[in-house]
């Protein structure tokens, strides 16, 4: 069954299908950041310390998804989390998975590099 909006005078009224992006609100910066830094059950005021990191996880969930929406960054992370497994006695989930976003970022600067040159001959 299908339903129909009508309007006053009982004619059909077409609707815009509600596009993905307007369902949740792209945030970034300083926000973002601190939306992250909750995933790793930190406070205000360590996140403010791991800023730099997180922000190195957020460049590296960008190259991941298209969605920009917190959650779907939160994703990314999350997926990164069951790719590399668990660190090491000791070390905190944010300084673990930044070092591998870090290799990474630098891994794809690396490759656009090299094909400019080769482009380049």
């Amino acid at each position: 069954m299908d339903i129909k909006i009508v309007g006053t005078t009982g004619e059909e009224v077409k609707q815009e299908p509600m596009k993905e992006s307007d369902s949740l609100p792209v945030i970034t910066g300083d926000l973002m950041v601190q939306s992250v830094g909750q995933m790793f059950d930190m406070r205000p005021a360590e996140i403010l310390t791991w800023k730099e990191k997180i922000g190195l996880l957020i460049d590296y969930a960008k190259t991941q998804t298209d969605d920009r929406t917190p959650e779907g960054i939160k994703w990314a992370i999350r997926s990164l989390q069951g790719r590399v497994g668990t660190p090491p006695l000791g070390e905190k989930w944010v300084n673990y998975l930044s070092k591998y976003a870090w290799l990474k970022l630098d891994e794809i600067r690396l490759k656009k590099e090299v094909e400019n040159y080769e482009r380049n001959k």
